[in-house]
């Protein structure tokens, strides 16, 4: 069975590492290929053995061709745009939508809302990360009888196979993982960040990730006389050296669905210290695995007590990963993937086999 999995960015973060992970995951039944525009993706792809259909522009022509020439019998679309676009250009080949996000413009009847109301009636199957994903979609009675609530992992073959491939050294106390856009509130993130630096002034913070408001983030630590403290690494492909070498992950999200930075962080025994959004009180116990405030005063004290006492980041990072091997359950993520190909596939055949007249 041929499975083409669309996604509309061209860079490596956490909805294309699902992707990337059920392409490397899945049996030998199954040929996978990942769709989305040309960019850095591209060598993340060939790291991890996975085909790559690069699109010169997200649009119905490009697609068209890439369907065309694969002939996929199931279409994975990630996310709303890539959900739009397919439902337009995948005729009568089924597809399933997977939403990554519980996104605030998916929670009030906005364009988005609607434009995915009006493309997903066409899916075969929608896949909700979290149960908040799909419970605060302002549209979601219009998909209840369609939607999996598949929870997010991480494959580990993934970070055993990538782990080794950077040779950097780091040396930050405490670091941020992600995409600097709104959802992570960078901002607010550099504040947080801010107190820690001057509290504890031999420490170090790195920010991994790129997005439209590192220049926000800059101005708030210049502002706190703390910029000679931060390390704004750009995106690593591979940030698992830079786990290693910390004290914790900061995450100060507005929203979340199961972020695949923090499973990462806790593969690799790091605690977390968030804000209590949707899929982070999933991933962290308060005060056992990490911490989850809802003010900064708190989870800038929570990352000082961390970056300053070996002693509870290693019995905190035990406990976290102790909890990471009980919600990563790849080999039954892995058998839900696949079943859910072969329903959505049969399902199908059975439809077009019934429309030929006798």
């Amino acid at each position: 069975m041929k499975v083409l999995h669309v996604l509309y960015t061209n860079k490596l973060s956490g909805a294309e590492n699902v992707a990337g992970d059920i392409c490397m995951m899945v049996d030998e039944n199954f040929e996978m290929a990942y769709c989305s525009l040309n960019g850095p993706i591209a060598a993340a792809l060939a790291d991890r053995g996975i085909r790559f259909l690069p699109l010169a522009s997200f649009t119905y022509r490009e697609l068209k061709k890439v369907i065309h020439s694969f002939s996929p019998d199931v279409i994975h679309a990630h996310d709303v745009r890539a959900t739009v676009l397919v439902s337009l250009v995948a005729g009568p080949i089924p597809f399933i939508s997977h939403l990554h996000v519980n996104n605030g413009d998916m929670n009030r009847p906005s364009r988005k809302a609607f434009l995915y109301k009006w493309a997903v009636r066409k899916a075969a199957k929608v896949i909700a990360v979290s149960d908040s994903c799909f419970a605060d979609y302002v549209y979601n009675q219009d998909i209840k009888n369609k939607t999996d609530i598949l929870k997010n992992i991480i494959y580990p073959n993934r970070l055993n196979t990538l782990a080794a491939y950077d040779t950097n050294d780091y040396t930050f106390d405490f670091i941020f993982v992600g995409r600097l856009t709104d959802q992570k509130d960078p901002e607010r993130m550099a504040k947080v960040a801010s107190e820690v630096l001057k509290a504890v002034p031999s420490s170090q913070f790195g920010v991994i990730g790129e997005g439209d408001m590192r220049k926000a983030m800059e101005s708030v630590f210049e502002q706190e006389k703390v910029r000679h403290q931060v390390t704004f690494t750009g995106r690593l492909a591979y940030p698992y050296k830079a786990m290693q070498s910390s004290s914790c992950l900061l995450m100060c999200s507005k929203f979340e669905g199961t972020p695949i930075a923090a499973l990462e962080a806790m593969a690799f025994k790091l605690p977390i210290v968030s804000t209590p959004v949707d899929g982070m009180q999933d991933l962290v116990t308060h005060e056992e695995t990490g911490f989850l405030y809802a003010d900064d005063a708190n989870l800038s004290r929570a990352v000082v007590r961390l970056v300053t006492s070996e002693d509870l980041r290693n019995e905190m990072g035990e406990k976290s990963y102790h909890l990471y091997t009980k919600l990563n359950d790849h080999e039954q993520y892995k058998m839900q993937i696949e079943q859910l190909y072969r329903e959505v596939a049969d399902q199908s055949s059975l439809i077009r086999r019934a429309e030929v007249p006798s």
